[in-house]
C-alpha cells in the first residue's frame, strides 16, 4: 500500500483549552461531513477534554468546531481517545482511557451530548473501537501498557454484545467490565504492543484492522520512539474476530480498494 502525505489536519492548534497536546484522532464521514473528533491534555492532565473540527474532504483543513466536553463537565477520568459512531441514525461518542469505557449520545449535528454517560468496559481498557457484524456489536478496546518503549506490553483484544450499550462479554459469559475480552492481536519478539485500532472494509467485502506497534528499538522521531502503522486481515472463529495466528503478520495481502 503506498500512501501520500496531503498535509496537516489543522492550520493551527485550537484555543479553546489553554494547556495540553492534541492527540488520538478519530475521523468519520457523517451528514457529508468529515468530523474530527480529537484529545486535548498534557501526559497524565487532571482535566483532559475532547473536541472537533470538520471539513469538506479528508485533506483538510479542517475547521475547529470547539470543545465538546472536558472531564470536569462529563465527569469521566481520562476523557480522551474518543470514537464516533453511528447508530441507524443516532451518532453517538464513545471514549476513555483505563477509568473506564464510556459512551453517550449526541445531538444530530454531533455537536453537543445528548444524553448520559453509560460504561460499556472497564478499567482494564482504552482506545474504544465498535464494528457492527450481523446483528452483533463488538468492542475492540487495548489493554496494557502503550508508552514504555519495547518494553510495553499493549494488545488488543475484543467482547460481543447484542446491543450498542451491552452487556459486553468474551462469549463465555465473562463481562468487559471486569474482563479483558479475547485476544484479537498481540506482541511479539519483532512488533510489540500492538494497539489502539480501528477497522476498515475493502471494497470486496473483507475486514481490516489498522492498528500500532514499535518495530525499530532505534528509530525515534523528536524523541519518541516511533510506532508504525499496521494492518491485517480479520478473521472469524467462534463469532469472534481476530487475526490470523493473533500476532502481526510479517507480509499480508494488500485490502482491494477499487
Amino acid at each position: 500500500m503506498n500512501w501520500e502525505c496531503v498535509g496537516e489536519a489543522f492550520e493551527k492548534r485550537p484555543e479553546w483549552k489553554e494547556y495540553g497536546n492534541i492527540w488520538a484522532p478519530d475521523i468519520s464521514k457523517y451528514r457529508g461531513t468529515y468530523y474530527l473528533y480529537y484529545s486535548v491534555s498534557t501526559w497524565g492532565g487532571s482535566n483532559p477534554g475532547i473536541g472537533l473540527a470538520t471539513a469538506d474532504s479528508p485533506e483538510g483543513p479542517f475547521e475547529d468546531r470547539g470543545k465538546l466536553f472536558t472531564l470536569d463537565e462529563i465527569g469521566v477520568e481520562n476523557s480522551i481517545d474518543p470514537f464516533f459512531y453511528r447508530d441507524g441514525d443516532t451518532p453517538y461518542l464513545f471514549w476513555g482511557s483505563f477509568h473506564g469505557i464510556y459512551g453517550v449520545e449526541l445531538t444530530e449535528a454531533g455537536f453537543d451530548v445528548a444524553g448520559e454517560p453509560f460504561q460499556i468496559a472497564g478499567d482494564a481498557f482504552e482506545a474504544a473501537h465498535i464494528l457492527r457484524r450481523d446483528g452483533a456489536y463488538y468492542f475492540f478496546g487495548s489493554s496494557g501498557s502503550c508508552c514504555e518503549g519495547m518494553e510495553s506490553t499493549y494488545r488488543i483484544t475484543v467482547g460481543r454484545a447484542d446491543s450498542l450499550n451491552g452487556p459486553y462479554t468474551d462469549g463465555e459469559g465473562n463481562h468487559l467490565l471486569n474482563q479483558q475480552g479475547r485476544l484479537v492481536v498481540g506482541g511479539t519478539e519483532q512488533f510489540v504492543a500492538p494497539g489502539h485500532n480501528t477497522v476498515v472494509t475493502d471494497d470486496t467485502g473483507d475486514d481490516w484492522l489498522l492498528y500500532h506497534a514499535y518495530e525499530d528499538p532505534n528509530y525515534y522521531h523528536e524523541g519518541i520512539l516511533r510506532r508504525a502503522l499496521m494492518t491485517d486481515k480479520l478473521v472469524w472463529s467462534d463469532d469472534f474476530l481476530h487475526v490470523s495466528e493473533r500476532n502481526p503478520s510479517k507480509e499480508v495481502p494488500v485490502p482491494t480498494v477499487e
